[in-house]
């Protein structure tokens, strides 16, 4: 059983985390500041999201905004008409939901299979107390951590 299938089975046993699945393409558009991309998800709606953060931190602690439509073709039109195109990322996404913790088993075209926390939170102690039970119950190294985002990793890859 390769380390996905592991991490897949845990997650999938615990009875308190919610699953469910998207196939997910993320249009990233070049700005002066910060990243903005959207979200095509199953082919049917998006999320504009923008986002900031400091990439020289050890912590990726993101600054966000995110807006939903259900038209994302009229949408990505309008953002081509003032921003390039900087990458696409086309991934499957499996999502386990655990009141403000999400976690994401992703098969990113190009690039492989990844797993990606994202806990949002109103106390940091708190959310680093509850990233350290994550890293526990997954039996994750730190060390294994990469820094990179998807979008990222596609650029330098080409």
């Amino acid at each position: 059983m390769n380390r996905f299938t592991g991490i897949r089975k845990i997650l999938s046993s615990r009875k308190d985390y919610i699953r469910t699945a998207e196939n997910q393409r993320d249009i990233y558009y070049k700005v002066k500041r910060g990243r903005l991309k959207l979200r095509i998800i199953n082919e049917k709606s998006c999320c504009l999201i923008y986002y900031r953060r400091n990439e020289k931190s050890g912590k990726r602690v993101s600054n966000y905004i995110l807006s939903y439509s259900d038209n994302f073709r009229e949408l990505d039109f309008i953002l081509r008409q003032e921003f390039k195109i900087l990458v696409t990322v086309v991934k499957k996404r499996e999502i386990y939901i655990k009141n403000n913790i999400r976690i994401h088993l992703d098969t990113v075209k190009k690039l492989g299979k990844f797993l990606e926390v994202e806990i949002i939170y109103g106390d940091f102690n708190i959310a680093k107390d509850q990233m350290k039970e994550i890293i526990s119950c997954l039996n994750l190294e730190e060390t294994e951590f990469i820094k990179p985002s998807y979008s990222d990793l596609l650029i330098n890859k080409k």
